[in-house]
Order: C-alpha cells, then sequence, then structure tokens
C-alpha cells in the first residue's frame, strides 16, 4: 500500500481480485494493467508462497518434481494467512519479499487513452467511497496458477477473474520463458509442461 494511504487515518475496506489462470496465461501482465489503473492497489503474487524446492512432489508417471500439483505446490498455511491479514490490515507486512522482480516480463502495451480513462473511473470511486464512508478502498490483487484449489484462499477473494488460453498457446509461451523465480525454487530452467496422454 501507498505511505500516504496507510498514514490517511481512515479504516481500509480491503477488496482481494483473484487472477487465476494457468502458467504463462496472463495472470501476471493482466494484474500489472490493473495495478497501474486502481490507485491504493497492490499484488500478491501465489508463487511467493511456494515450499522449498526440496518439498516438492515428484510426478508419479514422469518422476520429475511436479510444481503443479496443487496440494504441495504452496503453501497454503503461509498464503491464507497472509491474505487474512491484508484483508484485516489493508497493508502488506513490512517483512514481506516479492520475488517477482526477478522474472523477466513481456511488455503487452495497454492504449493510453483506455489507460487513463479507467483511471479516472476509479479515482472517482475512491473519492466518493472516502466522502460517503469515510473509508479508503485497497485493492489487493492476487495472482496465482492453482488460485482457486484451496476453498480457504477463495473464500478471501472478492472478486474471481480466471483467463483461458489455447493449450498450443500456452505451450509456445512456455518454451519461450527461459526460467521462473519462486519464493521457494529460485531459479527453473526450461520451464515445460507434463501433458497426461
Amino acid at each position: 500500500m501507498t505511505e500516504s494511504s496507510r498514514n490517511s487515518g481512515k479504516r481500509a475496506r480491503v477488496i482481494l481480485v483473484g487472477v487465476g489462470g494457468a502458467t504463462c496465461s496472463g495472470k501476471t501482465t493482466l494484474a500489472k494493467h490493473l495495478k497501474r489503473i486502481l490507485p491504493d492497489s497492490v499484488i500478491i503474487h501465489q508463487d511467493d508462497f511456494a515450499p522449498p524446492q526440496e518439498l516438492v512432489p515428484i510426478h508419479p508417471v514422469y518422476n520429475v518434481q511436479d510444481w503443479d500439483a496443487a496440494p504441495g505446490a504452496i503453501t497454503w498455511p503461509k498464503l491464507i494467512d497472509f491474505l487474512r491479514h491484508v484483508k484485516e490490515t489493508g497493508e502488506i507486512p513490512p517483512d514481506h519479499r516479492s520475488h517477482d522482480h526477478l522474472n523477466k516480463q513481456k511488455e503487452i502495451k495497454l492504449d493510453d487513452s483506455v489507460r487513463d480513462r479507467w483511471i479516472e473511473v476509479f479515482e472517482k470511486i475512491k473519492r466518493d467511497k472516502e466522502i460517503k464512508d469515510d473509508e479508503r478502498v485497497v485493492w489487493g490483487l492476487v495472482d496465482g496458477f492453482i488460485l482457486y484449489w484451496n476453498e480457504e484462499v477463495m473464500d478471501q477473494l472478492d472478486v474471481r477473474i480466471f483467463l483461458r488460453v489455447p493449450e498450443e498457446v500456452l505451450k509456445k509461451r512456455r518454451h519461450e520463458r527461459s526460467g521462473y523465480h519462486t519464493a521457494g525454487k529460485g531459479t527453473i530452467e526450461n520451464f515445460s509442461m507434463i501433458v497426461e496422454p
């Protein structure tokens, strides 16, 4: 959250927006565009809650670490507690460190007039809410590839977006990705997709 919003003295109303979909579906790109539009917003990356690499389960058929196996791919209690904290306080814990800045991002341009129009709309909503209810609206954009697997996580989300992308497009994007950073994995090289026959 911004320093000015923290010090405004107004009660925070936190709206958590889930942005889910397969790896390489455009979740982070969409979340970053929304962050540029929504005042008092922050992105929470599910990948920042990955367990240590040695705890990730092994795929029973392909004998490789299965980062898509939902029960073991995320440290769910830690993510749930984090979301509850943000929801209750309107703030990211000061000791939280994201790894997303280490990942190479492909820039997808958003038309300036579209962006500016939506910034104006949400700034007006913010001003109206502050005047009417004496509270500030804080947006938490929660970006995750298996975001909707865990019911307790879903219970924290006020809005749920799910991106659908054709399998061939996902495969192409994964092959083009050179590596990926998360809390538990360090860097994963040669990102690939396990496709069941």
